[in-house]
């Protein structure tokens, strides 16, 4: 069976994956201090642990798509809108369902560049192995 035809092979792996994010984002603070010990002191390490997080989002919310919908751009950008529009959701249930996590604008901007810069180079994958890239639009 492929991706394309078992329910659970096509959308477990984003249903997981947002359940994820969905607990880390309201897990209380100090159990990243912890888990960020042995990562590199880097000032923007916690955005690029956004951007990740949400790249790979991304990346299962387009793998629940069929194979010739990866390769529209208005799905892939709608599918972009949808992981950034979620991030900004995390941030806001941080700043009311948790005491010890605030709301931070620039993790909800670390959260849309995640998706957005896993989007792009998917879409032009995705007209690659279709064989759309360079091909002149026949219609609306």
């Amino acid at each position: 069976m492929t991706n394309d035809t078992h329910p659970f092979l096509r959308f477990g792996p984003a249903i997981v994956i947002t359940l994820l994010i969905t607990a880390l984002s309201l897990l209380p603070a100090q159990f990243f201090k912890q888990v960020s010990e042995p990562l590199p002191q880097l000032p923007v390490m916690d955005k690029i642990v956004h951007a990740l997080m949400y790249a790979a989002l991304t990346a299962t919310y387009l793998h629940s798509l069929p194979r010739d919908r990866r390769s529209h751009l208005t799905t892939v950008l709608r599918v972009v809108v949808i992981a950034a529009l979620y991030g900004i959701a995390m941030e806001v249930c941080q700043k009311l369902l948790t005491t010890s996590r605030t709301m931070d604008p620039l993790d909800a901007l670390a959260n849309a560049v995640g998706a957005l810069a896993y989007a792009l180079p998917a879409f032009i994958w995705a007209n690659i192995r279709s064989g759309r890239l360079g091909q002149t639009p026949t219609g609306p």
